[in-house]
């Protein structure tokens, strides 16, 4: 065979291996491209109303309200927070709390989703917390209840208010503790001693002084009675710690409002929750008597030769179904009251009737710019971080204080003798003491330099929390908007349902069909029921968030 051949030979055996391998690395490369575009897509939002989460900058405690079509979080601290648009957390594909893809409020979604924000005031350290807890005491309370008296009981037992006003108590103390240094320091002693001593220690031995022939002596008696008098005249240190004391429960004061709002934002969404699991428990059981409705007409249709045997079996499979819901939608209302009644401080399992309903209230808005500014200057985060800023300031001023000389006056008065009544004579010490520091070690200049590191951080937090604050306002303006469109196209979604199913019922009625239509359109009105009252507890989530985002939370009302 020649060269050429066995080139042509090659090239024929070789060809088929060649596309083979070419197409094996074109299907993996496209899965390894399929598979990032997966992967990018994850976590990210591509539909209208979905799960909008916020979570307030640095507030804390924890509490969640709704933004445009899902939950939105507030902020422990419990306001309005930051915004974040997102249908799936992570990359693990966990999917909120949202609406459907076709933008409709999802069924059955906790109101403000599942409290997991983690709330931390400005410039001081809370304790980050899943939701707000429940309540450190419990009281006997009516058995029906209105949102603004939940309010006033979670404020009055529990334990995120009741820890706040401690801390506050606690402020105080150290605030009389940093004023001890500027108040006068008197105290007294007395003693009766018995004493023997030995001259040759301190130095007198016999012979060296005329008349000392031993160095023995004693045993002697000695007495002494005094009253010590020290007072600063002049510690430029002492009255910036004072100083700093007196900021400090001022920081305490405002964490304590705001561990109030937080209170009040979580005590709203529990009840606005436990309103939304009542209305769906209302409207699974018109879902329930619309199914009994809806399978006598199937079986009255069968029995009159019209409707066959799947007629009345769909209609039953769907009353089973319906039921179910009932079923769910009863355990999930008794968990929400209980929920709330730990909240609020109730006994648990007492008979409860929410005596504020859930509706539409459409009420006049600030300008979105008033509001800002009105958030700059109410919002408990913005006065704590402010409140730090001073404190911090303080703290470096009194620490630079150190540095400089004290003035002391220092006195004390009593009687000393043998005995009490034997040669006792008053005596005395007056004096002013000059106090100059020289070199401790470094020790001043290390706090120095620690408190102007605070005072940089409590700037920059500042900052940071009134460019949060913004934004947690503009963020809860466009979720109410966005959540009383949903209202209305809920409304709506449940007019043309009702409509489509008295059309398809009249249709079986008739004879022209089966009951496919009518389950078909008793599933798209139920469906449509729920997503109604979903939208309108979002919708009041939002005007809870923006109340939070103004720091009112504690004054909201339906």
């Amino acid at each position: 065979m020649t060269a050429k051949a066995n080139r042509g030979w090659c090239r024929g055996r070789l060809r088929p291996v060649l596309c083979a391998a070419s197409l094996l690395l074109c299907g993996a490369a496209a899965a390894q491209q399929g598979q990032g575009q997966a992967q990018s897509g994850t976590g990210q939002s591509g539909q209208t109303g979905l799960t909008s989460t916020t979570q307030t900058g640095t507030g804390g405690t924890a509490s969640q309200t709704n933004q445009a079509g899902g939950a939105s979080r507030t902020n422990q601290t419990g306001d309005a927070s930051r915004g974040q648009s997102q249908q799936t957390q992570g990359t693990n594909g966990t999917q909120t709390q949202g609406t459907p893809s076709q933008g409709t409020p999802s069924q059955g979604a906790p109101v403000g989703g599942t409290p997991t924000a983690t709330q931390t005031a400005p410039g001081v350290s809370l304790p980050g917390r899943t939701q707000i807890p429940g309540a450190a005491r419990v009281a006997q309370g009516p058995s029906s209840l209105g949102l603004e008296q939940a309010i006033q009981l979670a404020v009055q037992n529990n334990l995120t208010t009741l820890v706040a006003r401690e801390r506050e108590r606690e402020a105080e103390g150290l605030k009389d503790e940093s004023r001890a240094g500027l108040l006068p320091n008197v105290s007294a002693t007395a003693y009766q001693a018995n004493l023997t001593q030995n001259l040759a220690a301190l130095g007198f031995q016999p012979g060296t002084f005329p008349g000392i022939t031993r160095t023995f002596i004693g045993p002697f008696n000695n007495f002494d009675a005094r009253a010590r008098l020290v007072q600063s005249i002049f510690s430029l240190s002492a009255i910036r710690n004072y100083q700093a004391g007196k900021a400090g429960v001022r920081v305490a004061e405002l964490q304590e409002g705001l561990a109030r709002e937080q209170v009040a934002t979580f005590t709203a969404l529990t009840y606005l929750e436990a309103l939304r699991s009542g209305r769906e428990v209302e409207a699974a059981q018109a879902d329930v008597d619309l199914a009994q409705t809806l399978l006598k007409l199937a079986q009255d249709q069968h029995t009159a030769g019209v409707a066959t045997g799947v007629d009345v079996t769909r209609a039953e499979t769907r009353l089973a179904r319906e039921r179910v819901r009932l079923s769910q939608a009863q355990t999930a209302s008794e968990q929400a009251v209980l929920n709330l009644q730990r909240v609020v401080g109730l006994p648990l399992g007492a008979t409860l009737t929410l005596t504020d309903p859930l509706r539409f209230t459409d009420e006049p808005l600030p300008s979105v710019e008033a509001a800002v500014t009105e958030a700059g200057q109410t919002r408990p985060e913005v006065r704590i971080a402010e409140a730090q800023l001073s404190l911090t300031g303080l703290e470096r001023r009194a620490a630079r204080a150190e540095l400089l000389p004290s003035v002391d006056f220092v006195g004390d008065y009593g009687v000393s003798g043998i005995t009490p009544t034997n040669t006792d004579l008053p005596t005395r010490r007056v004096a002013v003491q000059l106090n100059v520091p020289i070199f401790n070690g470094g020790l001043t200049r290390g706090r120095i330099e620690a408190a102007a590191s605070r005072e940089r951080q409590a700037e920059l937090e500042l900052g940071s929390v009134r460019g949060q604050v913004e934004e947690d306002v503009r963020l809860a303006f466009s979720a109410l908007r966005t959540t009383a469109e949903q209202v209305a196209a809920a409304g709506q979604s449940v007019t043309l349902a009702q409509r489509e199913l008295e059309m398809a019922r009249d249709r079986f009625r008739a004879g022209v069909g089966d009951n496919v239509e009518v389950v078909t359109a008793q599933a798209a009105l139920s469906d449509a029921r729920s997503a109604e009252v979903t939208a309108l507890a979002q919708y009041n989530a939002a005007r809870l968030n923006l109340a939070a985002a103004l720091g009112r939370a504690e004054a909201f009302r339906w």
